[in-house]
């Protein structure tokens, strides 16, 4: 639950006025804390050591609103342990801390009398238990539909329904990857409560989410969300993982489907989009499936043996004289097969002279044995290549 699932809670909102820090209501609630007590009042008193993010702070005392310095001493030190909000009684908010909240985007709630604070409470904690049974039980649906090998798809559309989702028409399926890393530790839900946060500004209003260690796995329904709204989503997911958390992160889309027990073929092809990705453009951070062309067609393939043999079959020799005589034949013959087998462009792709140019490619013919300008060798070679890159990238996340 975050701020503004807060104010959307009847009860809440006859009770409590957004006061500033309107564009930080995306932060996200983990517990309540009352910073009432009479030590909050001394010098020596460091509040941030009973902080640990996502509280909504409660402040009343008013012998502490009054001392502008010192309450705003304590926010600035709690804000920077990420706190999710502030609640301070009507009339007792002072302009300096409307401004701080403002410029950092710390939601900022007056509370009025009529909302006693014991009511505040067992609203505020009801919603955060039963938002967590919710959670856990999405995550079982979307497990179920994933992993089962037997599933029914009205069977799992009636246990959407029960909680409070529909599942129809056609769906993706999107995994996100992070990094390998221990950067993020307990901060997992934070990140969850910011991705479903960012979809619900779209309409989704319950995403299925399942998370798993450093993979978030989603279920999203194509009818609401375009290719292009859908990478604009993800791409500002990850940056903010990235701006946030110091973590890089990828995102794979698989096909959309209109049976819920082909979903697991979008599931696969979401992780298959995800490897494929090294062997991409390195500032992409998005990928479809259907657009990745050839590389697709080689994910199916599940022999690395035979991958690897038909590399070798047919660059081999290639690959062994670099690696004895750093000649960079490879490089130049792929550059050249990718620029349609135009010598003077793929020369200038390599920020080389023709003549050596020239000179590289007598060598390669002569090492391979083979007519460049032959279209059979041509698709050999072309496929050799897409083969040795996507084997690479896959030692790579090894």
């Amino acid at each position: 639950m975050n701020c503004e699932d807060l104010m959307n809670i009847p009860k809440i909102y006859s009770g409590m006025k957004l006061i500033a820090g309107g564009s930080g209501m995306y932060r996200n609630i983990r517990w309540i804390y009352f910073a009432d007590c009479t030590q909050c009042l001394s010098d020596d008193f460091k509040v941030s050591q009973l902080i640990h993010g996502g509280e909504l702070v409660i402040v009343t005392n008013a012998a502490l609103t009054d001392n502008d310095d010192k309450m705003l001493s304590m926010i600035v030190e709690m804000n920077q342990k990420n706190i999710a909000g502030l609640v301070i009684n009507v009339g007792q908010i002072s302009p300096m801390l409307t401004e701080y909240c403002n410029d950092n985007e710390l939601p900022l709630f007056e509370l009025s009398y009529d909302l006693h604070l014991i009511d505040l409470s067992q609203i505020v904690c009801k919603a955060l238990v039963e938002e967590e049974s919710n959670t856990n039980s999405i995550d079982q649906l979307l497990a179920a539909i994933i992993y089962s090998s037997n599933i029914n798809d009205a069977d799992i559309k009636i246990r959407a329904g029960y909680l409070g989702t529909s599942i129809s028409d056609k769906n993706h399926i999107v995994v996100l990857k992070l990094n390998k890393n221990n950067k993020l530790q307990d901060s997992y839900e934070n990140l969850q409560r910011y991705i479903r946060y960012e979809f619900k500004n779209y309409g989704l209003q319950k995403m299925l989410m399942l998370w798993q260690i450093d993979t978030g796995i989603m279920l999203i329904p194509s009818e609401l969300f375009s290719r292009d709204l859908l990478s604009n989503i993800l791409t500002r997911i990850i940056d903010h993982i990235s701006s946030y958390y110091g973590i890089d992160a990828k995102a794979g889309i698989g096909s959309a489907y209109e049976y819920i027990s082909e979903l697991k073929k979008s599931f696969q092809e979401a992780l298959n989009s995800i490897k494929i990705s090294h062997s991409e453009s390195k500032s992409q951070k998005v990928f479809f499936y259907d657009n990745l062309g050839i590389y697709s067609l080689i994910a199916q393939i599940k022999n690395d043996k035979f991958l690897d043999e038909y590399v070798n079959n047919h660059i081999g020799k290639l690959i062994q004289s670099d690696v004895l005589q750093e000649g960079d034949l490879c490089k130049t013959l792929e550059a050249y097969l990718d620029h349609n087998c135009n010598a003077a462009a793929a020369a200038e792709h390599l920020f080389i002279h023709r003549n050596t140019m020239r000179y590289r490619m007598d060598k390669i013919k002569k090492i391979l044995c083979c007519e460049l300008d032959d279209l059979d060798v041509y698709l050999e070679l072309k496929m050799a290549f897409e083969i040795k890159n996507y084997r690479e990238s896959q030692k790579d996340q090894s």
